[in-house]
């Protein structure tokens, strides 16, 4: 059993959310003087202005907790992942998995205080909302269940994160806005993550498929002010979806997979409804504010930023997987910090098929025709990682240094329809999951597999290729490290990965001064 900690920290919950909101969502209302609103302990539960102020520094908390030292994607895609490192001791570390490592980034991603100040302000919320009700006209009661909502889904995901890393975790459901945060053991990860899946499907039942879009509006934005922003209950489902993946629960991770692939079509207009792959790689594309908004419902769970020449303290590096990868000719820096080789780049896309047009050559056009929308620079000893690339909204031309503004995307319909075919296969279901795989590999140049043909009728290959097709698509993506836990468990052929799940190895160690503040809780036993 894995050992975590809880530690005691100063906070002033509401008004740090507030602030915080400014550096991770001010994309939300733009121009909006009274959105800016930094409410005060005291004053914070008086308007409207206030909860609206307080809910969007929920997600700007949230953005935080996952981008601060890059998290994300340490966490996601370096840990024995497919990205190799240049010349950093430290980021070596966690691509070697030595997270025992006595490195200051190492140190900070363990320490998970940062997402419980998620949970606490969320907790605050939902204490205190209410109150507004009686004090603003404004404030109606529709207003407020989808505020509360959207808020339970954010500790939710705080939640299910923080399992995914660290294993047991304490669970907390009320504030501790005074002043410390409580001293509690820890709470087992079933329990935490049936406390997550019931915490989801109960707002799933009171949010709208899509904010904005009754008479009244929500906060003064249709459905394509909010499209691909906040959560809705398509998101929910998606959250679901990956909850019950992780339980192996693949009865219901399919059947919310389904649900949200079958009603997102209405909020998407045009064909394809999936991302091509101009806009998988543009500065402007999928992972930029500049997104076009018919296409933005795809964007299932994201946390955003903006960037504006007034407002320069809204970007920065942290927090952006192009402050590792990127380099010139795209901006100022010499070399990146880390990599994809050309030979994983090879082995991956093009061991079977050669015309994927992610990576990849069409031998049969004249002239042949090459692709390489996910790398520049292929001909350098450390080609660039540009498939996310969205430097100052997509629109800089300077090749300035550090000034990203990507949009972190935890879940897109993509990957969905890629869960669903893991589902499908679980289920004993080979045919439809092949389907939905070819429905991805048909939008990325690639011909249909045939289950019998191609695949022999054996369900493990299938399974194992729509892993590969995860690694494919959503590299860069956060989801890695995660997916590897899931195809040992169910594939069962990769011996180091089954090692470490049973010894407690895919979890991070708990950073020492948490462990000085709460000496009754021991480091997870695998790192000690």
């Amino acid at each position: 059993m894995n050992q975590i900690l809880w530690i005691r920290k100063k906070i002033k919950p509401l008004a740090l959310v507030a602030v915080l909101f400014f550096s991770s969502c001010s994309d939300l209302l733009e121009n909006d003087d009274a959105f800016f609103h930094v409410a005060t302990q005291e004053q914070q539960w008086n308007s409207l202005t206030d909860t609206r102020a307080a809910l969007f520094g929920v997600y700007g908390l949230m953005r935080t907790a996952l981008g601060e030292n890059n998290t994300f994607w340490a966490a996601g895609d370096l840990r024995l992942g497919d990205f190799s490192v240049r010349m950093r001791d430290d980021l070596q570390a966690i691509r070697d998995n030595r997270l025992d490592a006595p490195y200051e980034n190492i140190r900070q991603i363990s320490n998970w205080n940062r997402f419980y100040r998620v949970i606490n302000a969320s907790c605050v919320f939902i204490e205190n909302a209410g109150k507004v009700m009686d004090k603003d006209d404004a404030y109606s009661e529709t207003n407020y269940i989808y505020d509360v909502a959207q808020v339970r889904a954010l500790r939710a995901l705080a939640y299910f994160y923080m399992i995914q890393m660290w294993g047991d975790v304490p669970l907390i459901t009320q504030s501790y806005d005074n002043g410390s945060f409580p001293e509690m053991k820890r709470t087992d990860a079933q329990i935490v993550l049936n406390y997550v899946e019931g915490e989801l499907l109960a707002v799933a039942k009171l949010l709208p498929l899509q904010l904005g879009s009754s008479s009244d509006k929500y906060y003064d934005g249709d459905t394509s002010a909010w499209r691909g922003l906040l959560i809705n209950r398509l998101s929910v489902y998606a959250m679901l979806a990956y909850v019950e993946a992780w339980k192996a629960n693949y009865v219901d991770a399919e059947a919310y997979t389904a649900y949200v692939i079958k009603n997102i079509d209405t909020y998407i207009k045009g064909s394809p409804d999936y991302v091509t792959i101009a806009n998988l790689v543009s500065p402007t594309g999928i992972f930029s504010q500049e997104y076009s908004n018919d296409y933005k419902a795809a964007r299932l769970v994201t946390f955003g930023y903006r960037y504006g020449t007034d407002n320069a303290n809204e970007t920065g590096t942290d927090g952006h997987l192009e402050s590792w990868t990127l380099a010139e000719p795209i901006i100022r820096k010499q070399l990146p910090e880390i990599y994809v080789p050309i030979d994983t780049l090879k082995n991956l896309f093009m061991s079977q098929f050669t015309t994927d047009n992610r990576f990849g050559y069409d031998e049969l056009s004249k002239p042949m025709k090459y692709y390489s929308n996910y790398v520049t620079g292929l001909s350098r000893e450390y080609p660039i990682f540009s498939k996310i690339n969205v430097v100052r909204e997509g629109k800089d031309n300077t090749g300035d240094l550090g000034v990203f503004t990507s949009f972190i995307i935890w879940s897109r319909l993509e990957d969905i329809l890629l869960l669903r075919a893991e589902a499908l296969v679980m289920l004993n279901r080979s045919e439809d999951a092949i389907n939905c795989l070819n429905e991805l590999r048909g939008v990325r140049n690639l011909r249909n597999l045939s289950y019998l043909k191609d695949l022999k009728g054996d369900a493990k290959a299938l399974l194992k290729e729509i892993f590969r097709e995860r690694r494919r698509e959503l590299m860069g993506e956060g989801h890695r490290w995660f997916d590897r836990i899931r195809e040992a468990r169910t594939v069962g052929d990769d011996d180091a990965m089954i090692k470490l799940i049973n010894e407690g190895g895919i979890y991070w160690p708990i950073a020492e001064e948490v462990i000085r503040e709460n000496p009754s809780i021991t480091q997870n036993e695998y790192w000690k």
